[in-house]
């Protein structure tokens, strides 16, 4: 396999996108979709019951609620969920109509990327940060159905964004936690932003179901 590259540093509005498979429950099984700003590393996700371009829709649109600064850019892998341009028609054609995702990008002049198949140089972010979830809530904990996992997951995610130390933040913003990026970055280019960092901390600390911060550990 060749070595994931370093990214080439953005501003606040580059995201990385996956979807990632989450355990049974009775025999049915769940999908997370996985957003990640790649200037501030802040997170975001979801549990959808299946892998599809509705479900896609339906994500990126609470991602552009969810983010508080404007989206520029998606980088997705190939997925039939994300894009059409690998579907070959029976004559070896390969399809030109554009993905639901497609169509709201462009909706939204948002640049969607994909990442050339079969390749781990591009989105390796994600697919790392798919592992720190998992080792955090379904791969430490013992869940007993979906509705414990999704409190699981919610937890976790509100802990991530604002108290885990990421060391893979860019050293001369002198920040330890993805909020610290929000808060770095919105002195720096306040116009990026929809809201400012108290209003997303706000709002973060509302999808714990605790309605608190929640008093996780870093590993």
């Amino acid at each position: 396999k060749e070595k994931c590259k370093k990214f080439k540093a953005y501003e606040p509005g580059y995201i990385h996108f996956d979807v990632t498979y989450m355990p049974k429950f009775n025999k049915v099984g769940s999908y997370l979709y996985v957003a990640i700003d790649r200037a501030t590393r802040t997170m975001y996700y979801e549990v959808y019951d299946n892998k599809t371009a509705e479900a896609t829709d339906l994500f990126f649109d609470n991602c552009m609620k969810f983010f508080p600064f404007t989206i520029t850019h998606i980088l997705t892998d190939n997925g039939f969920e994300f894009t059409n341009r690998l579907i070959k028609s029976k004559k070896g054609e390969l399809c030109k109509k554009p993905s639901l995702l497609d169509i709201k990008c462009a909706q939204n002049d948002i640049d969607h990327r994909c990442t050339k198949p079969s390749t781990p140089k591009t989105n390796g972010m994600v697919e790392r940060v798919n592992g720190t979830i998992k080792n955090n809530t379904i791969l430490k904990y013992k869940y007993d159905n979906k509705i414990e996992m999704e409190k699981g997951l919610a937890e976790f995610l509100v802990f991530y964004n604002l108290y885990r130390r990421h060391g893979s933040l860019r050293k001369e913003l002198n920040v330890k936690t993805p909020f610290e990026a929000v808060e770095k970055w919105f002195e720096l280019k306040p116009e990026l932003f929809k809201i400012n960092p108290n209003e997303f901390k706000t709002k973060l600390l509302l999808l714990n179901p605790n309605n608190q911060p929640t008093t996780s550990t870093t590993l």
